[in-house]
């Protein structure tokens, strides 16, 4: 996840970083919709050689989407995935390389964060799950509709089963073999291109495996500096992993999230923009209770949602203009100075560390930090970096200089606070002065006055036929929000579940209604008149009436906390901004006395521990898997002294296994995902580690508005405790399972359509060995590492579709080296022990023109900017994305 909210700061303030991704759309051809070409030149007008997938961003919204309804099965949620690759495939057109890494095991430090992630899910899930089961029984007593019989309770999806060691990701792992030898065999634009997956069973991060594949390679001799890369995923992290690896040639595909927000103003029922709900054509059926929206004959379906391309060579431009101090008398290197500028932000937020209390991105963190930087740089002496090392002697300057502002930034903060209160709670008041006379307009003049109806009367010069239509219309957006919640409750994710539409937004097969169908409803339409609203009341039964009346109950409820949780000021017992606050702090968040500088300076060794740990990590990759911070708060930076004299080591030592993971970070309510084995050390009163799973936990909501905004405590894992209680339970584990907990390994794909495939063969002759061999890198496409036999390969043998129902076919006589498991086992190169970490470009790389004018350069500052009156907003990246969509 790294630093919340970095993606869109960078996009704001430097606007050219980002450009739309063309992408090519399927086309009909009589009917029959014609698959996209890829093997043609790419339509952003530039090859890329490399395509990287971080696969856990393409299996989250895949299952549990937020602009559709869920996929019903499994298997669905696994073809929807092929889909997904599918279309980035398509998008990039990768022409050497696809590695796709799905997240393994993962380092202690990360599994802190995973396990308060999982457990405050599981929290909110039941709380949600118990208030539908009382409105449920409510709407039992009233019987309204079809809901005297409540259909039996499908089992909603857990995301919590997408984590290593699961029959989920195991399933997945089986279904993308299938899938990557699939398309070999039936795809021009895979025949020539090498896949490698890293599923869930090889440990790592998924974008971390990734990066040390890029280090690995780049720092062999055979390596080409000039290789295009291409990494999608949707953690801002990736800008930073991205520019730790000092290879220019480097893009980040993401989606557009500008174009979302924009789509988030459109109508509701239509998704179009220019009208609101209660004017929307596209209505149901006053007649039809559970009826949804239709769409119209002629709407065309909803575009794909958009993808942006982040170019690291153009922010690179940037930061080297924003970061080069004027002093001369500082010796510049712009490789080192972007090493620096990671670190920096890193104090910001990242997926390891609480960030420090004084600074947030949204009040310029990363600006006040640069600035510290730039201004300590000639007194440093040098960077804060080197060679992958930090130097926390250098570090002390900036933290010092830093320590000496959080007085002002906690009374700005404050101060800022209270203005946006006040500006909220204008805009409330404002926004119910509107409702109020938009509700007046609506009912229009009384019956009881018939004497003076005004010209500009809401439905004065309309047809009995346009006044029906709007009264309709209005009924039937005030029925909208009761709607969607009763979808909901009889267990679909959302109203769209019963539109039977399609992800494209047309309308499917089977549902097209006949002509006689809507030619009779039309003449019914023109008999009504403007008495329908009342009749229909009169005629709606009494019990029907009475489940609707709960429904807008709950509605109104509902929308009345989140009302009250925007109103709502949150409580604050530190109060930051107020003389004493640091004794306050320390009191409560780690319940020691200010003075007590043994203590603190334990929390900030720790600290520093980690600014090292997660440098390194995002440099060299995991230098301890078992190291982690210890507490749920930063220190200030006024407190971080005598940085000079502490000295930081790790351990590297090993990876925990699948199922010791999932007991760490998996709450007892996700059990069903672990063996059946280890569900008593969860559930039982007398287990030896009850304690870790608690069902209630304090959630520190401090200060903090949002529940997401809330740190969660829980206890922290002992892993020899937990190891311990699991030793008593592994023999009774099935041989499926225990193949589950073992790690597993990187394989490769090669068609026999690809220059390597006779070399790769080679490892399945009767003379080969099963010892590694390495690739021959002349046709390789200078890719290094080393392949060896997988013993449950069989070349040339059928591979069975994993996934019944779906018209997948069997592939028989496979011509990618691969059955199931598939392929041939890749290890990364030997690394070079002569080769430390350098941060640098390597020999032989082409740079290309200067992207940026002058004119460019002008805003591209870490110092604070001031906007001569509130009218003149600067929205560079607006305006930078809607110039390309013009084009």
């Amino acid at each position: 996840m790294g630093v919340p909210a970095l993606f869109r700061w960078l996009s704001n303030k430097f606007p050219k970083i980002v450009t739309p991704c063309v992408e090519e759309q399927p086309k009909k051809f009589k009917g029959v919709v014609v698959p996209i070409d890829a093997t043609k030149p790419n339509p952003n007008g530039e090859e890329f050689d490399n395509l990287y997938l971080d696969m856990n961003g393409i299996i989250h919204p895949c299952c549990h989407p937020e602009n559709k309804p869920a996929p019903e099965t499994e298997d669905d949620m696994m073809v929807d995935i092929f889909d997904y690759i599918d279309r980035i495939v398509n998008m990039i057109r990768p022409r050497s390389l696809l590695y796709m890494a799905i997240d393994g095991v993962a380092p202690r430090a990360k599994m802190n964060q995973q396990r308060s992630r999982r457990f405050r899910a599981s929290q909110l899930a039941q709380a949600e799950l118990d208030a539908k089961e009382k409105v449920e029984q409510e709407l039992m007593v009233a019987a309204i509709g079809q809901l005297h019989q409540l259909p039996p309770k499908k089992k909603a999806f857990d995301s919590n089963c997408i984590t290593p060691g699961t029959p989920f990701m195991d399933n997945l792992a089986t279904c993308l073999r299938y899938h990557i030898a699939h398309k070999q065999n039936t795809d021009p634009a895979w025949k020539n291109l090498k896949v490698i997956l890293s599923d869930a069973s090889v440990p790592g991060e998924g974008e971390h495996k990734m990066m040390e594949y890029i280090r690995q390679q780049r720092a062999q001799p055979e390596h080409n500096p000039n290789t295009v890369h291409v990494m999608y995923g949707l953690d801002a992290d990736l800008i930073m992993l991205a520019l730790a690896t000092h290879e220019p040639h480097f893009k980040i595909l993401r989606e557009d999230v500008f174009a979302k927000e924009a789509s988030s103003k459109n109508c509701f029922v239509c998704n179009k923009p220019g009208h609101r709900a209660s004017e929307c054509r596209n209505q149901k059926s006053a007649a039809g209770n559970d009826a949804v929206a239709e769409p119209l004959e002629d709407d065309k379906a909803a575009p794909p949602k958009p993808y942006v391309l982040m170019h690291v060579d153009i922010l690179r431009e940037y930061l080297e203009f924003a970061l080069k101090p004027e002093n001369p008398n500082v010796v510049w290197d712009l490789e080192h100075a972007i090493d620096d500028w990671v670190f920096l932000c890193f104090f910001v937020g990242n997926d390891f560390l609480p960030h420090l209390p004084s600074l947030e991105i949204r009040e310029g963190a990363i600006d006040t930090l640069c600035t510290i930087w730039k201004q300590c740089l000639p007194v440093m002496g040098g960077f804060l970096t080197t060679k992958g090392e930090v130097d926390l002697a250098k570090a002390q300057y900036l933290l010092t200089e830093l320590g000496k502002m959080e007085d002002q930034i906690f009374m700005d903060r404050k101060m800022k606070e209270e203005r946006r209160a006040q500006g909220a709670k204008r805009r409330r008041l404002e926004n119910d002065r509107r409702k109020i006379e938009r509700e007046q307009y609506d009912k229009g003049p009384s019956f009881a006055d018939m004497t003076a109806v005004p010209v500009n009367a809401p439905h004065s010069g309309m047809s009995n036929h346009d006044v029906v239509e709007s009264l309709r219309a209005q009924r039937t957006s005030n029925q909208s929000a009761a709607a969607a919640l009763k979808a909901e409750i009889m267990g679909n994710p959302s109203t769209e579940s019963d539109t039977k539409m399609e992800e494209d937004g047309s309308e499917p097969k089977g549902t097209k209604r006949k002509a006689d169908e809507v030619e009779d409803d039309e003449e019914e339409e023109s008999n009504q008149d403007d008495t329908e609203a009342e009749s229909t009341a009169n005629e709606e039964p009494d019990n029907e009436a009475a489940g609707r009346a709960i429904l807008a109950r709950v509605a109104a409820d509902k929308k009345a906390k989140e009302d009250a949780a925007q109103a709502r000021e949150p409580d604050d017992e530190v109060r930051l901004w107020e003389s004493g606050w640091k004794s306050r702090f320390y009191r409560g968040k780690f319940q020691i006395e200010e003075n007590d500088h043994e203590e603190k300076q334990k929390i900030v060794k720790a600290y520093c521990e980690g600014l090292c740990w997660v440098y390194k990590y995002y440099n060299q990759g995991c230098v301890s898997w078992s190291w982690y911070y210890p507490y749920y708060y930063a220190p200030f930076a006024s407190d971080f002294v005598d940085l000079a004299e502490m000295k930081v080591d790790f351990e590297l030592n090993a990876p925990l296994r699948p199922f010791e993971q999932l007991m760490g970070v998996l709450p007892a309510a996700s059990r069903d995902h672990i063996p059946k084995a280890f569900h008593h050390l969860m559930t039982d009163d007398h287990s030896p580690i009850i304690d870790f799973y608690p069902v209630e936990f304090d959630v520190d909501m401090d200060g903090k508005k949002w529940e997401w905004q809330g740190v969660v405590k829980l206890p922290f894992i002992d892993k020899d405790r937990l190891l311990e209680a699991m030793n008593t339970a592994y023999d009774q584990l099935t041989e499926e399972e225990v193949i589950r907990n073992s790690l597993g390994t990187d394989k490769m794909w090669v068609s026999d359509s690809d220059k390597l495939y006779d070399f790769v063969s080679t490892v399945y002759t009767k003379r080969a060995t099963h010892d590694p061999i390495p690739l021959d890198t002349t046709k390789s496409d200078g890719i290094t590492g080393f392949i060896n036999d997988d013993p449950e390969c069989i070349p040339r043998s059928t591979l069975r579709a994993p996934i019944p129902d779906h018209d997948l076919p069997d592939i028989s006589n496979d011509c990618s080296l691969s059955s199931s498991p598939p392929s041939v086992i890749y290890t990364m190169p030997n690394p070079i022990a002569s080769q430390p970490f350098k941060p640098a470009l390597l020999k032989g790389v082409r740079l290309g023109k200067k992207n940026l004018s002058w004119e460019d350069l002008q805003r591209a500052t870490f110092e604070k900017q001031e906007h001569r009156n509130r009218n003149d907003r600067w929205d560079p990246q607006g305006q930078h994305l809607a110039q390309h969509r013009e084009l």
